[in-house]
């Protein structure tokens, strides 16, 4: 993708925003992210390297729009069984409490595409067709 100068940065150690925006340009949504891509197929594309801009950019209208929010001990319930798109907020212990996650959610097993923290104090929910 072209940033060579990125990958000892520490800052970029967990890609998960940048997973899902390459996963969302490819399937034809243009982002306004802050990064391009610089090589490949997607060459001059824009992509979203943090978690919670990309959450709040897909939670406009002009994207997946309002989120479902669930909080800690209701996330595993109300979302595990579907298939969709969830950002975890204050994830318990990254980053003293105040980290956050994106991922893909496989309803048919309650699996995300990497990690799920549903222990996070919320949970912003986009269900996919």
């Amino acid at each position: 993708m072209g940033w060579q100068d990125l990958i000892q940065n520490p800052s970029y150690a967990n890609t998960c925003a940048i997973r899902i925006s390459v996963a969302l340009v490819k399937s034809g949504i243009t982002l306004r992210g802050g990064l391009v891509i610089q090589k490949g197929p997607h060459r001059g594309r824009r992509i979203e390297a943090g978690q919670a801009r990309l959450a709040k950019m897909l939670a406009e209208p002009a994207y997946f729009g309002k989120a479902e929010v669930f909080r800690r001990d209701d996330a595993v319930t109300g979302i595990a069984s579907r298939k969709g798109m969830a950002a975890f907020w204050n994830i318990p212990g990254y980053m003293n409490g105040r980290g956050g996650h994106i991922d893909l959610i496989d309803g048919a097993r309650a699996l995300c595409g990497s990690d799920c923290y549903w222990t996070a104090s919320e949970v912003w929910f986009w269900p996919l067709r």
